[in-house]
């Protein structure tokens, strides 16, 4: 399964971020459907950089693909390592 981890840290800091991480990858791509799934990625990376989100390209790529083919996505708050 395809997943965002977002630290607790940031979760508490930006208690809308799933919200914002949800519409902002809806956004990406709906903007990128007609594009190589390359390119959705980096249009995905680009809006997550956006809003304060630094995910590898592959993981983009990732997310993609299994939207893509219709799978959905998890987005999952875990632990800074110093809370666990």
């Amino acid at each position: 399964m395809t997943e965002f981890r977002i630290t607790h840290e940031i979760a508490q800091q930006h208690p809308d971020i799933r919200e914002r991480l949800t519409a902002t990858t809806i956004e990406a791509i709906n903007e990128s459907s007609a594009r190589s799934a390359d390119d959705a990625a980096r249009v995905l990376r680009h809006k997550l950089g956006e809003i304060g989100v630094h995910i590898s390209e592959a993981a983009c790529l990732s997310a993609i693909e299994r939207v893509r083919s219709g799978k959905q996505l998890h987005f999952e708050i875990e632990p800074t390592s110093n809370e666990e």
